[in-house]
């Protein structure tokens, strides 16, 4: 099946090598006509059989998709041009994901359809002159990419709140007393890893706000309002496409970097919390049974002393 024609994923469909699950794919996620998302699972770079087989190359092969059709693939901060399927790259061992988490995720971007055409009798190409309909749906798709932004930057900021107070948080005296050292260290351990991740958050979300401010986009919303939308000509109309083109492939990017980001620091956040759960739940644990004891050793020694035993 041609790409155009795949329809939108509605859950994960798995990739087999061998019988046994390699990967998962979902085609054409939200907003995102040209692209699909690989998702590989650490167990997958674990086996030996397996770990040769991944490469962005294969994980392409495996979905009836040519290299040279890919315009670029991102995972995690790496971005790689397709080069019209000359980057050695395609053909690398892709690396696996930290051990924190769970799957690689790797978001490919495929080349929008052709603008060229065909003509005259030599076979020469012509470039086709962008229709007003072209040039209005590169508009409304940045905006689309933008709402997504704008989600993704609120959805970020509530994490990085509860990320902070994660930081904030200290134990009461009866947790410190009573709480396992080894629950301590794996609630500090996690804690630790929220420190290297709340940059990358904040980052994130000055980008996705940076990005709706600068004088090309303004630039870009005034020539829409005032000439894209009314359809009157202005000059520099064989540019014009281009620019959207590369604002709507910006808007991508950063886009899926920061799903991928947010993704990780949930995952971070939450591990935080079930550490410190865990923590509060065998100290309260300990506390109780410790006055449990020193309550009943009272009560016998009472007894005791009441009988005229010893």
């Amino acid at each position: 099946m041609n790409f155009s024609e795949q329809p939108p994923s509605k859950q994960w469909a798995t990739l087999k090598y061998k019988g046994e699950k390699l990967a998962e794919v979902w085609f054409k996620p939200e907003r995102e006509p040209f692209a699909l998302t690989f998702r590989i699972p650490q167990e997958s770079f674990q086996s030996p059989l397996m770990s040769q087989q991944l490469t962005a190359e294969n994980l392409l092969k495996a979905v009836a998709l040519a290299t040279e059709d890919i315009e670029s693939w991102q995972f995690g901060d790496v971005s790689h041009s397709g080069m019209n399927g000359s980057n050695p790259e395609l053909g690398n061992p892709l690396p696996p994901p930290p051990p924190d988490l769970a799957h690689l995720e790797i978001c490919v971007r495929l080349k929008p359809p052709s603008q060229a055409v065909a003509s005259g009798e030599n076979g020469d190409v012509e470039i086709a002159t962008p229709t007003w309909q072209d040039l209005e749906a590169r508009w409304k798709a940045i905006i689309g990419l933008e709402a997504t932004l704008d989600g993704l930057r609120i959805s970020m900021e509530g994490l990085q709140a509860e990320m902070e107070a994660s930081l904030k948080k200290t134990l009461t005296t009866e947790e410190k007393v009573h709480a396992l050292r080894a629950d301590v260290a794996q609630w500090n351990k996690s804690k630790s890893r929220v420190h290297h991740a709340l940059p990358r958050v904040r980052e994130f979300i000055h980008r996705s706000v940076w990005s709706l401010g600068t004088p090309e986009r303004k630039q870009l919303e005034e020539v829409y309002k005032n000439h894209i939308q009314p359809q009157i000509p202005c000059p520099h109309m064989d540019k014009l496409f281009q620019q959207l083109e590369n604002m709507q492939k910006d808007r991508q990017i950063l886009s899926g970097h920061g799903t991928t980001v947010y993704h990780e620091c949930k995952s971070i956040a939450t591990d935080v919390q079930g550490a410190l759960r865990t923590l509060q739940s065998n100290a309260a644990r300990n506390a109780k049974n410790k006055k449990g004891a020193t309550g009943g050793g009272k009560f016998f020694k009472h007894l005791r002393r009441w009988s005229g035993a010893g």
